[in-house]
């Protein structure tokens, strides 16, 4: 990966598992990412497992695997 490559929207991701958390405590992956889409965030599914990773290494969230392919996202902090 080069130095220039565009990062995901890590703010605006965890701005919508925030939105989601007040709903559920815990929340799968293709129901954050089909949130983020109606809101007009059109993130790859590489792009979003990157800002999830961000945030998880940061302590905003934990990510756990429900399958091999689905993960579920716990909002730990808030700010």
């Amino acid at each position: 990966m080069s130095s220039w490559a565009r990062t995901p929207d890590i703010n605006a991701v965890l701005e919508a598992i925030k939105k989601l958390a007040d709903k559920e405590s815990i929340i799968d992956e293709p129901t954050l990412y089909s949130h983020l889409d109606k809101e007009g965030r059109k993130l790859s599914p590489a792009d979003l497992s990157k800002a999830l990773l961000v945030l998880e290494t940061l302590g905003y969230i934990s990510v756990q695997l429900s399958t091999k392919e689905e993960k579920l996202i716990k909002l730990l902090k808030t700010r």
